[in-house]
């Protein structure tokens, strides 16, 4: 009968060297828990239970390991005993917690773009999604560099949070955003993160990257920045500044303007052709009176009529002649407002910048004097430890 120390060494053995293993398959996970040779033991029992208390397994074992096949992540408990020559059981270990994780490529489920100026010290990113898992990393990429979080916490397997270091002296420009669970199981998602010298800037930035993947705007909105904002303020004034700044008040008030200054030249306009009527009129009027010698009178207030009206037409002339020179100046800035809040609004495309430094992580390569060789990624939490598994998902 095996007496408790070698039950005490026997677990210690086995908490020593868990292992993680590759997928058995697309539609299953499988991965072993291997122990150290028992000297003297013509078998093991080893019985598993899951985090409800329900016992999972209990089975004879001949060797040194067992396929554990589907579980799935979660903390479990299992505890063993040597049978020996004789064909008994000897007395079980104490219950012992492990936990299975299985590293799947990690998802998010909201198409966020995430803002970074240089006026933050550093800035927090909101992970939604779902396979967060301990260790990941996030990182921000842009010409192959890569640029890790100087810290990420995992609040579930469904929310993190990132903490990205801001250095002023960084250069602008959009990045992609790259989630790695263990065992390369990584998500990249292009353009997911913008650095922009203050935080309005690279808020309007974010929302507009977010129209581009909810296809509100062609992908091509960076490409061809001045042909679509010029485009769109010749057709409506303002409206090609609204496209490329995101702002409402110059699709409002520029047209508003135009109109305006169009309805006041129309109003001068049929005023200049009344008053150009009156005076063709009263000339006629006149040429009628003067061969007369008793209309005298009436021609001298015909003549006066007459002055009035080319005044007054002369008068609308010139109001009709500043509003079209007033309408076409601000035809003229609007096409040119146009033109530089392109200009303002284009992300350049640069070499990303420092964020902080790369989160040190210790993977352990244990070699069992039993002669298995096989690297092993091994994380210790309290009393329990975990083995990380991965699945093609």
């Amino acid at each position: 009968m095996w007496n408790k120390k070698a039950i005490v060494l026997f677990i210690f053995i086995l908490i020593g060297f868990p292992i993680w293993g590759e997928p058995d398959g697309e539609e299953g996970t499988q991965h072993q828990l291997r122990w150290m040779e028992v000297e003297g033991a013509t078998g093991y029992v080893l019985e598993i239970k899951n985090s409800s208390g329900y016992l999972v397994l209990s089975e004879k074992v001949k060797g040194t390991s067992y396929d554990l096949v589907n579980y799935t992540s979660g903390v479990y408990e299992h505890r063993v005993a040597v049978i020996n020559k004789l064909g008994k059981v000897g007395s079980y270990s104490d219950w012992v917690k492990f936990e299975v994780v299985v590293s799947r490529v990690p998802t998010l489920s909201k198409d966020s773009v995430y803002s970074v100026s240089k006026e933050e010290k550093e800035k927090v990113f909101l992970l939604e999604g779902k396979d967060f898992i301990h260790p990941m990393k996030v990182y921000m990429v842009t010409g192959g560099k890569r640029i890790p979080a100087k810290k990420v916490v995992i609040e579930s397997d469904s929310i993190a949070k990132a903490t990205f270091a801001v250095d002023p002296d960084t250069d602008t420009g959009i990045y992609d955003l790259v989630l790695e669970n263990p065992r390369n199981k990584t998500l990249t998602v292009k353009q997911r993160v913008v650095l922009s010298d203050s935080k309005e800037r690279a808020n309007n930035f974010a929302k507009r990257q977010e129209r581009i993947i909810r296809k509100e705007i062609p992908e091509d909105y960076y490409e061809t920045p001045y042909w679509s904002t010029l485009w769109r303020s010749s057709v409506l004034p303002g409206w090609g500044q609204k496209y490329i700044d995101g702002k409402d008040w110059k699709l409002y008030s520029y047209p508003a303007i135009a109109i305006s200054a169009v309805a006041v030249y129309a109003n001068s306009y049929n005023r200049f052709l009344a008053a150009r009527s009156d005076y063709q009129s009263a000339v006629i009027l006149g040429a009628v009176l003067a061969d007369r010698a008793d209309t005298q009178v009436l021609w001298l207030l015909n003549r006066n009529n007459a002055e009035t009206s080319f005044n007054r037409a002369k008068s609308e002339l010139g109001v009709i002649q500043a509003g079209a020179g007033l309408l076409g100046a601000f035809l003229i800035y609007n096409l040119v407002d146009s033109y530089f809040s392109a200009k303002r609004n284009v992300a350049t495309y640069e070499q990303g910048f420092p964020l902080g430094s790369e989160n040190q992580r210790v993977y352990a390569s244990m070699v069992p004097e039993s002669g298995i060789s096989q690297s092993k990624l091994v994380r210790e939490v309290g009393s329990r430890y975990q083995i990380e598994i991965s699945s093609r998902f």
